[in-house]
C-alpha cells in the first residue's frame, strides 16, 4: 500500500512540475512567424500548382494517344 501511495505522490510531483516549466503562454508561439510560415507554404503550393498543372495535362493527352494505338 504504500508503493502505491508513492506513485501518487510521485505522479502528482510530476504534473506540478510540468505545469511549472512549460507554462501555457509557452504554447501561444509568435504570431509574426506563423503568419511568415504560412505565407511561404501558400508560395510553395502555388508554385507546386503552376509546375504540375502542365505535366498533368501532358499525361492526360499520352494517355488518350496510348489508348487510341
Amino acid at each position: 500500500m504504500k508503493k502505491f501511495y508513492y506513485y501518487i505522490k510521485f505522479i502528482c510531483l510530476f504534473f506540478i512540475i510540468i505545469l511549472f516549466i512549460f507554462p501555457s503562454t509557452s504554447f501561444a508561439a509568435y504570431p509574426k512567424l506563423i503568419t511568415t510560415l504560412s505565407s511561404a507554404f501558400e508560395s510553395v503550393e502555388n508554385w507546386l500548382v503552376k509546375i504540375s498543372t502542365p505535366a498533368a495535362a501532358v499525361a492526360v493527352r499520352n494517355r488518350c494517344i496510348y489508348e487510341k494505338i
